[in-house]
């Protein structure tokens, strides 16, 4: 679907007044570079669960910053079978599968979500201009590459059980670094998002939330997570620590 894009000025937003100022691409800027970021920014109508930011076949026309709110990445192959390749959470870019040829993956809202919009042109003249901020878009994209590395050994290589461990521990490091609990969280997926994200059967997935329950490694209660001895869960994911970092984007 196509939202409506809001002129920055219109709505008086500031990326310099954003709580998630540091977490995001003009992080470091001076003001007078964030001046000339923020006139090129815009911010999308939030989306309602289920609703798109952009779907597979779309044109690249910008990148995309989470303000609020949550996403999931889906692609779906030609056998018609959806593949979740990641989940996006405020203060996290993302829409760069459609860089190449145009979006090859559809982003959907899993709760209400409010959107920052850089445009490809305005952004990229910017970038130029400032080379800090080339920089940190740089390393964005090769994050997303490490991502992708890491993913494919957490599937590769680790059982069911050090999937989940490893999904969330990156989750509570991840809301850590916005300033939340890192104990305690609700989860804006289901049970079957994780499952498919994962490579493992959504009942799979109910079962090893019980097994670590039992286990009092967390508490479990619906989409809430108290998670209780942090250190012994990542003792359990062991040498896939740089994927429980890095792989759930």
């Amino acid at each position: 679907m196509v939202n409506e894009v809001i002129d920055l000025p219109r709505v008086r937003l500031s990326c310099r007044d954003c709580t998630l100022a540091e977490l995001c691409l003009p992080r470091g800027l001076d003001a007078q570079d964030m001046e000339r970021f923020e006139a090129v920014v815009g911010q999308r109508a939030p989306l309602k669960r289920g609703e798109s930011a952009y779907r597979a076949g779309d044109q690249f026309n910008a990148l995309f910053a989470v303000k609020s709110g949550s996403l999931k990445i889906v692609m779906s192959p030609p056998d018609g079978e959806e593949q979740i390749i990641g989940f996006s959470m405020p203060g996290e870019l993302f829409g760069f599968d459609g860089i190449q040829e145009g979006h090859t993956c559809t982003a959907v809202a899993l709760e209400r979500t409010s959107l920052c919009e850089l445009p490809l042109d305005g952004i990229s003249e910017v970038a130029s201009q400032i080379p800090s901020l080339n920089r940190e878009l740089y390393k964005v994209m090769a994050n997303e590459i490490s991502i992708d590395q890491s993913m494919l050994l957490l599937l590769a290589r680790r059982s069911a059980e050090d999937r989940l461990a490893a999904f969330l521990l990156s989750l509570s490091r991840r809301f850590a670094s916005r300033g939340f609990s890192e104990t305690d969280f609700t989860l804006s997926m289901s049970r079957h998002d994780i499952a498919n994200y994962l490579g493992l059967a959504a009942e799979t997935v109910s079962r090893l939330f019980s097994r670590l329950d039992d286990a009092g490694l967390l508490t479990v209660n619906g989409r809430k997570i108290q998670i209780h001895d942090i250190p012994d869960l990542r003792q359990r994911v062991g040498d896939c620590a740089k994927a429980e970092s890095t792989a759930v984007n």
